[in-house]
């Protein structure tokens, strides 16, 4: 089995990337590769399903207001159903360094301030009882923001438009497919035992997976978090780090009631990040809520193939500031739960996408890939290319070179949910 190139990894970047190739090159022969039976069942299918583009970096700005203009574009011009919502994203603060950087953001996309008498409408309580002050930590919501360029979407759906692309262009999908090792060799093989030394060039030759060696002139990881299994034996650093998540769907009688309300004229209940970065992700087909908290100091870099959701956390946890802030969730009961990873970028919270021999990695999305998959697999394409700059949906363009390693340019992002 040869191809042009491999892709490893069926999630949002892999087909992402895919099908932007195949738009710019229609005589390749491409091939996707994918553990499991179908695509998006990795990370991409246990995520929040949000998007917004309120980010502190100029560089995950473009990233994801490109992308969201993308899906806007599949969703409204060619009547493509990707399930989005423009609900919003209300953020609740309790000091003046948080709106600091919202109103800072709000110079870059549609920021407006909400009058705090509309959120008693809402079942939120902007007073804090003295007891869980004292107790918690937690402080009086002083401001509150809302981004309107953001909202729900499903991550299924954004998947399965870009699938169907790739499809239609008769890119090879492998499912089931377990990619075992990176097969590194020399350019000038001498055959001799223990090559490639040190002093030879090297290259990717091929992948050995559970149905066989699969050879490519070039590949590509979109492994997500499982990309260090994969870069670490050939001594390629990926420069991320696994950190789990957790989603818990909760529900009671108030918020069967009021998830679907047309609250602040988004059409119903904005997703919503509490202090302490506990959030609120509507659900108003279910009528529930999904909760979850981006916790990281406590949270381990462990990994495991399949994680599992932890009732504890949520009990001792993110129920405690939920209710603490709207009262009416104390007697809400978790319904479902499950746990995913964040493929994390510990040093500034933004992608990385670079090139090494004849491998490209793109990883470290930190919990944003669906909502920058569609600018990401664009910027892959470009660096397949050998472009110095990168163009976005919306005609914006970026360095190929900022999200790399060796010359990368990027600010760190401080807002990672």
């Amino acid at each position: 089995m040869k191809y042009d190139i491999a892709i490893i990894g069926a999630g949002i970047v892999g087909l992402s990337t895919a099908f932007h190739l195949s738009e710019k090159h229609g005589d390749l022969k491409i091939a996707v590769i994918d553990k499991f039976h179908t695509y998006a069942q990795g990370n991409t299918g246990k995520s929040a399903a949000g998007f917004r583009d309120v980010f502190s970096s100029d560089t995950s700005f473009k990233l994801s207001s490109s992308s969201i203009r993308f899906y806007d574009h599949v969703q409204k011009i060619l009547g493509i159903d990707l399930g989005m919502k423009h609900v919003g994203y209300l953020f609740l603060m309790d000091n003046d360094s948080s709106v600091d950087v919202i109103q800072e953001i709000g110079k870059k996309t549609k920021i407006k301030e909400i009058d705090l008498d509309l959120l008693g409408d809402m079942g939120i309580s902007t007073k804090v009882d003295d007891e869980i002050r004292e107790a918690m930590g937690l402080e009086d919501i002083r401001n509150a923001y809302l981004a309107l360029n953001a909202g729900i979407m499903e991550p299924d759906k954004i998947a399965a438009f870009y699938y169907q692309q790739c499809v239609n262009k008769k890119i090879d999908f492998f499912f089931d497919t377990t990619v075992q090792s990176l097969n590194l060799v020399p350019v000038r093989p001498i055959n001799f035992p223990g090559e490639p030394f040190i002093w030879q060039d090297k290259f990717i030759k091929s992948i050995n997976t559970n149905r066989g060696e699969i050879y490519a002139d070039t590949f590509i990881l979109a492994t997500d978090v499982w990309t260090n299994l994969l870069t670490d034996p050939i001594g390629i650093d990926s420069h991320i780090r696994p950190k789990k998540r957790q989603l818990f769907k909760i529900k009671n009688d108030f918020i069967s009631d009021v998830v679907g309300k047309n609250v602040l004229d988004t059409g119903s209940y904005p997703f919503t990040i509490f202090p302490k970065g506990v959030y609120i992700r509507p659900s108003p087909q279910e009528k529930t809520f999904w909760a979850g908290v981006a916790d990281d100091i406590g949270r381990d870099f462990s990994f495991v193939e399949d994680p599992e959701a932890e009732p504890q956390f949520y009990t001792y946890n993110v129920h405690q500031v939920l209710q603490a802030y709207m009262k009416p969730f104390s007697s809400a009961s978790v319904t479902g739960m499950w746990a995913g990873y964040y493929s994390y970028n510990t040093i500034d919270g933004n992608p990385y996408i670079f090139r090494s021999l004849n491998l490209i990695v793109a990883t470290g999305t930190s919990g944003s890939g669906i909502m920058k998959g569609d600018a990401i697999g664009r910027i892959v394409a470009a660096l397949y290319d050998g472009e110095e700059k990168a163009k976005l949906y919306d005609g914006m363009r970026i360095n190929t070179a900022d999200l790399g390693v060796k010359e990368r340019k990027v600010e760190e992002e401080r807002l990672v949910l």
